[in-house]
């Protein structure tokens, strides 16, 4: 009955919150994945809790709190406009492809992550041709029906070979593949519960990396700006490093808005859309790394809350604790996580320091040193990061920038510690050389990995 009263809402409260919706779907084109498109070292310095939290933080997080409380009567009102029911009826009648969605668009992740040297991810290069031809095989998997469950294994296979070389705070950004996994596995079980168990799970992981990613744009705010300074059109204006952490909080909220499983289908419709937008700006980086994402947000258009188990919005049938429920857990996450992030971040940035990555340990290649200004930034930033490709090996350009901004070594790729002593040796063969008599020509029958490093 409670809710049933929110269908005469005033006006001004729902064209309110609407501009609060507009207002966070703006800037979504700027809650992109920083790290596949900015040069970032985790030797930067992270912001801690209190250098974070400040004016502008306390200012959006209470206009945050307060546009996400302004959604629940939204959602109550949309759920009894007639219109509204038809359309939700018609994807309902649809919800059974949401399985072949999946398989579509995680087979197409697969092979374009195969064909740049990727393992899944666009800052995630391979180490060896077998995990290349493992997501090729992955991909020919979800082909069939009767195979999918064992591509949604190989899913989570390749998630554990990311935290073995990159770390599990690095993989948090993508937990989603996770969710995509295992909604794989359970989606095809005769068992209604556990097939229907799949989606909840995709909505927390999808939700959580959300999050867990809009996090990093206040705890490493300089690797956004440097994004933002390359693409000042999408700060439409306004000053970067405010627009930077609104959209963190937006992202952050989007995230939030799916766990608790509020707005389903015109939130997911929404962000996809405006995603496939941003591609015109970020080009195929954004399409192997946002796919799986879009393949998710369609599931949710399809199968909305799902109906084996209740959404966490549902379990208070009142409006007021609805609301509540959503306001004050927005807060709780946000205190939860954001110290879990700093903490993290804090931990990686002391391990990185004494451990440098191969590419941040050459003596030519400080951390951010693409962020120079004048025109010698941008070769900087294609040779100064310690790595180029071994002699006789092909080396996608995808797989070498992100090479360089990860540190992780791609197959075919020789590291400084290696180059170094064979140049100074080529070095020291043309002096002896030279000393001779012998003509500097000769350099032509030196072995190959000498030659290369000339």
């Amino acid at each position: 009955m409670a809710i049933r009263s929110t269908m005469h809402a005033p006006r001004m409260v729902r064209a309110a919150v609407l501009a609060g919706v507009t207002a966070m779907l703006a800037a979504t084109p700027a809650a992109a994945h920083v790290k596949w498109f900015s040069e970032f070292s985790f030797q930067d310095s992270p912001r801690g809790v209190g250098q974070v939290v400040g004016p502008a933080f306390i200012a959006l997080a209470v206009l945050s709190v307060i546009v996400v409380a302004g959604m629940v009567p939204l959602d109550a009102w949309l759920r009894h406009q007639p219109w509204y029911q038809r359309l939700n009826g018609w994807l309902e009648a649809r919800a059974g492809q949401s399985r072949l969605v999946m398989r579509v668009g995680t087979g197409a992740v697969l092979l374009l992550a195969w064909q740049a040297d990727l393992v899944l991810l666009p800052d995630l290069p391979i180490a060896a041709a077998w995990e290349g031809w493992l997501q090729f095989f992955l991909a020919l998997l979800l082909l069939f029906e009767a195979t999918t469950a064992i591509a949604g294994a190989g899913l989570l296979l390749l998630f554990g070979l990311g935290v073995a070389r990159a770390g599990l705070y690095y993989m948090l950004d993508y937990v989603l593949v996770l969710g995509i996994g295992y909604y794989l596995i359970v989606t095809g079980s005769r068992s209604a519960r556990l097939a229907g168990s799949g989606l909840p799970a995709l909505y927390l992981t999808v939700g959580f990396s959300l999050c867990w990613v809009a996090l990093e744009k206040l705890v490493w705010p300089e690797w956004g700006l440097y994004v933002l300074q390359q693409n000042p059109q999408l700060a439409m204006g306004l000053d970067l490093r405010f627009f930077l952490t609104a959209a963190a909080f937006i992202e952050f909220c989007l995230g939030y808005l799916l766990i608790i499983n509020l707005l389903q289908r015109p939130l997911a419709l929404v962000i996809t859309l405006v995603f496939f937008t941003t591609t015109m700006v970020f080009g195929k980086t954004e399409v192997i790394g946002h796919t799986l994402i879009h393949a998710a947000l369609v599931v949710f258009i399809l199968e909305g809350p799902g109906t084996v188990f209740r959404p966490p919005i549902a379990l208070h049938r009142r409006m007021g604790l609805r609301t509540a429920f959503a306001a004050v857990n927005l807060v709780v996450l946000l205190a939860v996580m954001l110290p879990l992030y700093a903490w993290g971040a804090e931990a990686r940035h002391r391990a990185a320091l004494r451990n440098p990555a191969p590419s941040e340990a050459g003596p030519d290649a400080p951390p951010n040193a693409a962020r120079g200004a004048g025109a010698d930034a941008g070769a900087t930033r294609d040779t100064g990061r310690g790595l180029k490709p071994a002699a006789g090996n092909a080396i996608s350009p995808v797989s070498a920038r992100c090479a360089r901004r990860t540190g992780l070594q791609p197959l075919g790729w020789a590291t400084p510690a290696l180059r170094r002593p064979a140049r100074r040796d080529a070095r020291e063969v043309l002096r002896s050389r030279a000393g001779s008599g012998i003509r500097r020509s000769t350099p032509r029958a030196l072995p190959q990995e000498v030659t290369a490093s000339l």
